[in-house]
């Protein structure tokens, strides 16, 4: 994801997801740049035309032997009640649910009527199907027909950077003995230096407090100090201006 550029911590830390429509279809050479004065050969296109729309040509949208590709589904006409995977292993060698699942050898297959284990659409000469991608912003989506070259789409720089700029990981820590009053921690470096502790005060409620970065003075709080766990972020909003 070399083309992220300044938006790149929300990128590869974080999991964002763009949602892109795009349409796919197949056509011949335009009519405008051939000849078909001749009425042979006028009808020479037209044989040709009826012919291709009654073959059926199976598309591959994404492409895992990429390493550039961002695909993760798609949806197919607007049928969002079935989600395309970008490949059929995807579905077959799924890790088991839970912490310990990326540590067993054994796949648990998923099996639900929302996913399609099914990776190609088919398309027809003067069709035009409509595809939701689910997809990595940084990312491409690679397109293989088998009867064309392999094409490569990737989304426009100014089209993600603005929502990706919005963006922020958080770091879960914990359990961590701080003065509840003034919350000294090691600053996360990537996340700049306005960063804020958020924890749960109550089972309702969230607390932020600005980060102190702790230095290597011995200090005692006034009041006793607390063990508690929450997430170094930063605030929307709050980032430093870049120059």
């Amino acid at each position: 994801f070399a083309g992220l550029g300044s938006e790149h911590i929300a990128g590869l830390v974080g999991r964002p997801i763009a949602v892109v429509r795009a349409q796919l279809w197949l056509e011949l050479q335009p009519e405008d740049l051939l000849d078909l004065s001749d009425p042979q050969r006028a009808a020479e296109r037209q044989a040709a035309e009826t012919a291709l729309a009654a073959e059926a040509f199976p598309v591959r949208i994404g492409e895992l032997t990429r390493t550039d590709d961002g695909v993760l589904g798609f949806f197919v006409d607007d049928d969002f009640e079935h989600l395309r995977i970008v490949d059929k292993v995807v579905a077959a060698l799924a890790k088991p649910p839970g912490p310990e699942g990326h540590l067993s050898d054994q796949p648990a297959p998923i099996e639900h009527p929302y996913l399609v284990a099914e990776d190609t659409v088919t398309v027809h000469y003067g069709q035009r199907l409509t595809l939701t991608i689910l997809m990595h912003p940084a990312g491409r989506a690679h397109l293989t027909s088998g009867v064309l070259p392999r094409k490569a789409l990737d989304l426009a720089r100014e089209w993600v950077a603005p929502g990706l700029a919005q963006v922020s990981p958080s770091i879960r820590t914990g359990p961590l003995l701080i003065d509840p009053d003034q919350v000294r921690l090691p600053k996360a470096s990537v996340l700049g230096q306005k960063q804020v502790f958020t924890r749960r005060t109550t089972p309702a409620s969230w607390r932020d407090d600005p980060i102190l970065a702790a230095t290597q003075t011995a200090l005692l709080p006034d009041g006793p100090s607390s063990v508690q766990e929450g997430y170094i972020r930063v605030l929307p909003g709050t980032e430093e201006s870049s120059t």
